[in-house]
């Protein structure tokens, strides 16, 4: 114990030494219990999916067996592809459930030493305003007179395009085209009354576009170029994943509210904001995946990390919104696509909770 507070020293991966306080050890205790339990129930969960994807795919398996009996044009060669694909399709469904668990479960090993000081209450919870933000150690964190960097979780959604010599928005079909954020914000006070502030922080973001007229941006060659693949397949889209770390500048009204105990907070709720910044990152994969009819059946092809695109990728981003709703506008400077190959820069605009 250290005057009223319950004391737990840990060594870091470093070496380094952290001490972090509780109000008891019963808080202690029941903190450590409730992260042992939400790390067993996401191992189930992960067990659970995997067990019923591998009993789809058993069954579809089943079915395409039961066609080479069915129809004499379909031969066994046929059915072997088929299984091949589906069995493919599975095991990253399986693959990308793994990693969005296991990344969570790493969340909670690591919970304590996100914050100095911790408590009973940790995770995402909602806020006072509404909002939902990252806490840990509530009670300490309210006990403080000034609360100044916090943590928030940030999603958008929008329309994408490719912009470039060649491209313009005219060239990409409106229902296939989409952009999708969500990542983790810090922001920090630069003023004292808190209406200026800088956010920053990791989002994963993915970008999805479609070419009309039937064509494709050219995989497995040494320049990207457009290509008509001669026929209009059901979809021919085209996605590159990435993780980028923004940095934004915001203005915005806050209303400053001080308590009996002597307690400051600025409060952003139902209040306008502007925001202006860029981001820089890493392209982490590019597919394209392919769906389209051929003498009677239905072909579903992916192809993967075979175009000649950047890794680095930068931009600037720019919205306005009230309350936790924002507009977005995201420009990347970067070309998708390396020297030689088809000139573009994917450009998005939609809505952002935040």
């Amino acid at each position: 114990m250290e005057g009223n507070l319950y004391v737990v020293r840990d060594t870091l991966e470093d070496g380094s030494v952290s001490a972090f306080f509780y109000n008891s050890e019963k808080d202690y205790l029941k903190s450590k219990k409730q992260r042992e339990q939400e790390i067993e129930k996401l191992r189930e969960k992960k067990k659970a999916y995997e067990a019923e994807q591998r009993n789809q795919l058993a069954e579809d398996i089943k079915r395409i067996n039961d066609r080479v009996d069915q129809y004499e044009n379909y031969t066994k060669e046929m059915a072997g592809d088929d299984k091949m694909k589906t069995a493919e399709m599975y095991a990253e469904r399986i693959q990308k459930h793994n990693v969005m668990i296991d990344s969570q479960i790493e969340f909670y090993q690591v919970a304590k030493k996100i914050d100095p000081v911790e408590n009973s209450t940790f995770g995402i919870v909602q806020n006072s305003n509404g909002g939902m933000e990252f806490k840990i150690g509530e009670n300490w964190r309210d006990r403080r007179k000034e609360v100044g960097t916090h943590s928030f979780l940030a999603m958008g959604f929008g329309y994408n395009f490719i912009n470039g010599d060649q491209l313009d928005i005219n060239d990409f079909s409106y229902s296939n085209n989409n952009y999708f954020s969500i990542g983790i914000l810090w922001q920090t006070p630069l003023t004292e009354n808190q209406k200026l502030r800088v956010n920053y922080g990791v989002q994963y973001q993915t970008h999805g576009t479609e070419l009309n007229g039937g064509r494709i941006f050219s995989p497995n060659t040494d320049d990207t170029q457009i290509i008509d693949l001669g026929f209009q397949p059901e979809k021919a889209k085209f996605r590159q994943d990435q993780f980028v770390f923004p940095v934004q500048l915001e203005f915005g009204g806050t209303e400053k509210k001080e308590y009996e105990d002597g307690r400051i907070r600025y409060e952003q709720w139902d209040k306008w904001k502007f925001g202006i910044g860029g981001f820089a990152g890493f392209n982490t994969s590019s597919r394209l995946k392919r769906k389209y009819e051929e003498n009677g059946r239905e072909i579903k092809t992916t192809i993967a990390n075979a175009f000649e695109n950047e890794t680095f990728i930068y931009g600037i981003d720019a919205y306005v919104g009230h309350d936790q709703i924002v507009a977005f506008a995201r420009m990347n400077l970067n070309d998708i696509f390396k020297e030689g190959s088809v000139d573009g820069q994917y450009i998005a605009f939609g809505l952002r909770l935040q």
